[in-house]
């Protein structure tokens, strides 16, 4: 499953770059950002399903969420996006991605304040 659910990711990744403005159907499958329990920051996940302008998102860290479809963005990141991650201390820092992976979820970043590089995965890092 893990294996689908990447793949399905990276398929949705490049399907939202290629679409006028960039932006993505929002459909089962697609890749996006999209706010946890009403937050104002933005988590990677998958949309799961869909029904009508409600669409369920898993969540790259594993959580699960139903919300309306018109929350959700396309999943951009790209080297030089600005994010916050988690370092080992569970709180966040801003950071600037510098590779993703061809499997869209492991990445590499570079951490704001202190320079420091590190191998880290979309579940773990988060965006405005």
């Amino acid at each position: 499953m893990a294996m689908r659910h990447k793949a399905i990711k990276t398929v949705a990744m490049v399907v939202a770059f290629a679409l006028p403005g960039g932006l993505a159907a929002q459909e089962v499958g697609d890749w996006v950002l999209s706010p946890w329990r009403g937050s104002t920051v933005l988590y990677p996940g998958v949309i799961e399903s869909r029904t009508g302008s409600i669409v369920t998102i898993r969540f790259d860290d594993g959580d699960v969420e139903t919300r309306q479809a018109n929350t959700v963005r396309p999943f951009d990141w790209r080297p030089g996006s600005r994010i916050a991650c988690l370092w080992s201390d569970n709180k966040w820092y801003a950071a600037t991605v510098r590779s993703i992976a061809a499997d869209g979820f492991t990445m590499q970043i570079r951490y704001d304040d202190d320079g420091v590089i590190e191998n880290t995965n979309t579940g773990r890092c988060r965006t405005r």
